[in-house]
């Protein structure tokens, strides 16, 4: 591996989707949001300077995407404009590739997004991570949006304990009202933003604002990066029901204790495919006899349909 070589790992936070894994080349880099299936981007000279002879600007190169890479079927390039430097750009997709294939036994990928914005309560304390970032220069130059449970696009979270009493889960406002419940129980508790440094430890030092510079203690930072422990008992329920329609995802997270750990593996059973899907990532398993038997489970209802 050369020292332009890197490869990590970051969360896809707000509405949380996981953990993206990252390999750069000096060429090219490549992004899996499941370990399995790469998108490939190769750094290129814009077409509209394969033409301009005359002008004395300099060429201006960005990245392409180029086509997708899986270990099992290689490479499948997707059209490029002929009049760019199709072979440049398959030398570096392939070395791109080659990459990924030393870097295998590596995934999951370390985390490296340790700055942190938090939506925090009167007090302070945190309630809902925002946004993440891995180089602190670029925090000013983020748009932190409010919290968000899911994509405006997705219908997926039903809380069962608001079915139970009554709460529709689409009504003529939308269909997906209890995943806008959430967002405005997290909007009205939360006051302000505010950006942290986890440290080792997984204490936060406060970035923006600043304010006096202590250190936040670890455990005031909900670690599913959703605070669980609200008054109503109704609340907590509810939150709970999300949490569980996310166990998923959060499996990926790298910091959790086992207990946390064991109780995401048994709701995330019930979600069989979404599972499997990102097995990959997962970077331990508590109960290999349950997960095992849900990636079964999974192979069966593809392979049936």
């Amino acid at each position: 591996m050369t020292r332009q070589t890197r490869y990590y790992a970051v969360r896809r936070v707000n509405p949380f989707e996981g953990v993206l894994q990252v390999v750069e080349t000096p060429l090219g880099r490549a992004y899996s949001p499941n370990g399995e299936v790469w998108q490939i981007q190769v750094l290129a000279e814009r077409p509209d300077h394969t033409w301009r002879s005359l002008s004395h600007a300099p060429p201006i190169r960005q990245f392409f995407n180029f086509g997708l890479w899986d270990a099992e079927g290689g490479l499948h390039k997707i059209p490029a404009n002929p009049v760019m430097d199709i072979g440049g750009m398959t030398s570096a997709a392939r070395e791109t590739c080659d990459t990924l294939e030393t870097l295998a036994d590596r995934i999951p990928f370390a985390l490296i997004d340790r700055y942190e914005c938090w939506c925090t309560d009167h007090l302070g304390q945190p309630i809902a991570l925002l946004a993440t970032c891995e180089d602190p220069a670029l925090v000013d130059d983020l748009r932190v949006t409010p919290w968000h449970a899911s994509r405006a696009s997705d219908r997926g979270f039903v809380s069962a304990s608001l079915s139970r009493r009554g709460i529709p889960d689409r009504d003529d406002q939308g269909p997906r009202q209890h995943a806008a419940r959430l967002e405005r129980m997290v909007r009205q508790s939360g006051q302000q933003k505010r950006w942290y440094e986890r440290l080792e430890d997984g204490r936060g030092l406060p970035l923006k604002p600043r304010g006096d510079g202590q250190t936040l203690p670890a455990e005031h930072f909900p670690p599913l990066g959703l605070k669980t422990d609200w008054a109503s008992g109704e609340d907590r329920e509810y939150v709970s029901d999300y949490i569980a329609w996310l166990a998923p995802r959060l499996l990926m997270l790298q910091h959790l204790s086992d207990s946390e750990r064991q109780d995401l593996e048994q709701v995330a059973c019930r979600q069989a495919e979404e599972l499997a899907t990102g097995f990959r990532l997962l970077p331990r398993v508590i109960d290999q006899r349950a997960i095992e038997a849900a990636r079964v489970e999974a192979r069966l209802r593809r392979a049936s349909r």
